[in-house]
Parts: C-alpha cells; structure tokens; sequence
C-alpha cells in the first residue's frame, strides 16, 4: 500500500522562493491596485449629476456653434431614456465637472441613427451603443479626458455584450475617433446634414467594432493599447452603479490621494 511521505528535505535560501501563508499583519503597507487619475467617472445618476453634465455639453458646443448652445442648456429626452446612460467626469481635485457622453443603445428600441440611416448589413441585428453629446470643458488636460470617457464607453460596451459603437462626428473631432480605430459607415467618407442635433453643420457616421478592438490595437502596437486594454484605472467608475442607472445618491466614499502625476501623452491623438 503507498502512503504519502512527509517532505523533509530543507528549505534552501536560494533556488525556489519559497511559499509563506499570510498571517496577519505583516508591516508591510498595502498598496491599491491600479493607476490613479485626476478625475473619475461614473454614471450620471442625480440630478444634480445631470445638470453638470449639461452645462458642460452645452459649453463646450457653444465654443464651435455659439447659436446651438441655448437648445443644450435643458435636459434632452434621450438623458433620461431607459435605453441611455450619461457619463460624467469630474475633476477629484475641486469636484467640478470636465467632460460627459451620452451612450444611448439599441436593447428596447432602434437608435436615431438606425431611424434615419440604412446601415450596411453587419451592423443589423447586433447591440449597438450610439454615442452622443461628448463634451468637455476648455483646458490643458481636454484630450486625456476624452480618452478615458472613451475607456468607460469601451469598457461598458464589452461588460453588456454590445458588438457596434455608432457615433456621428463633426470636424476635428471624426479625426480623433479614426484614430482610435472607427471606421465610416458611409462610402467615401460621406457626410449627413444633422441640423436638429449639431446646429447646422456636416457630421460623418462612423462606426468602432467593440470585439475586434483589442486585438486590433495589439497587433498594431497602439499607442493607447496600454491605457485601454492592460491598466486598470479604478476612478473609472461605471459599473459601481450600471444596474440602477437613475437613483438615490449613495453616501460619499473616501477617495485615496490624488495621483500627481503626468497624463498620458495624447496630444497626437486625440485633439479638443
């Protein structure tokens, strides 16, 4: 009959580390995992919430189509739409609000976009997440903002199994998204007339494929593989409150420092 024998071989103090069980408090200090940001984002759940989100959109837009920024100065229909969620960014340092998108998707009901534009057949049939009303507000760190409003959005997208993002763009800001890895809907890099949402300007239908993103970014080497894919960025708060969107704000929670450091390079990215 064999029977286990008991390993008394003695530990060397080079080779294999060995393997120590926790046991209480080792002194050691603990460190949070993750890259800290200057803001945080989370889904717009409060009033108060939406209306710092609104002033936002409705500044930013009235710096490209100054007539156009009265019509955003209100809640829009699609803010508080079971098929849509706001995300806000606020700057952790003095609370104020620094950008917002709207992610309206297709789980209840067709998108504006699927309403008014005859999307080519492999877009049918699949979640999409149609994205509107990016903002943010005037300042150095403009680009970084919208990156990580874009990682909330990517990330979002992958947690609710939504194949498609949709957007429509005007100038500079269709650039930006090509460079992230949107494609145009249109042939030709066409545009549409939107009056009733841009104030009276030409915008490009585009559109991102959420599955094959990161393999895509992988492959190429890009320069935002990182950020997007590998860092873990705990102020991007999405899913802390995803499952009741529209709700009783929840008490304060404390925040660790602010992280003082650089943000990442985006300036050949991504441009306000």
């Amino acid at each position: 009959m064999l029977r286990l024998l008991e390993d008394r071989t003695p530990l060397r103090q080079s080779g294999r580390p060995r393997f120590t069980p926790a046991s209480g408090d080792t002194g050691a200090p603990y460190i949070r995992p993750g890259e800290s940001l200057p803001i945080r984002i989370r889904v717009v759940r409060t009033e108060n919430q939406l209306s710092k989100a609104i002033k936002v959109r409705a500044d930013a837009y009235g710096r490209h189509t100054p007539a156009f920024a009265d019509a955003l100065k209100v809640v829009e229909a699609d803010d508080v739409d079971r098929g849509s969620l706001v995300l806000l960014a606020e700057s952790k340092v003095t609370g104020e609000a620094v950008g917002t998108l709207r992610i309206h998707t297709n789980f209840s009901a067709p998108t504006y976009l699927e309403r008014v534009l005859e999307l080519p057949e492999f877009l049918r049939g699949a979640g999409i997440a149609y994205v509107t009303r990016l903002a943010v507000a005037n300042g150095p760190n403009g680009s970084s903002v919208k990156l990580a409003l874009f990682k909330a959005l990517y990330r979002y997208c992958l947690a609710t199994q939504i194949s498609w993002i949709l957007a429509v763009a005007r100038e500079p800001v269709d650039r930006d998204l090509a460079r992230l890895g949107f494609l145009d809907i249109m042939p030709n890099s066409q545009k549409l007339r939107r009056p009733a949402d841009f104030g009276d300007v030409d915008v490009r239908p585009l559109y991102f494929d959420v599955l094959e993103a990161e393999h895509k970014w992988r492959e190429s080497r890009h320069p935002l593989y990182d950020f997007m894919v590998r860092k873990f960025h705990p102020d991007i708060e999405i899913f802390a409150s995803v499952s009741s969107a529209w709700a009783t704000p929840r008490r304060p929670r404390s925040r660790s420092a602010v992280f003082e450091g650089h943000w990442l390079e985006p300036a050949q990215i991504m441009a306000v």
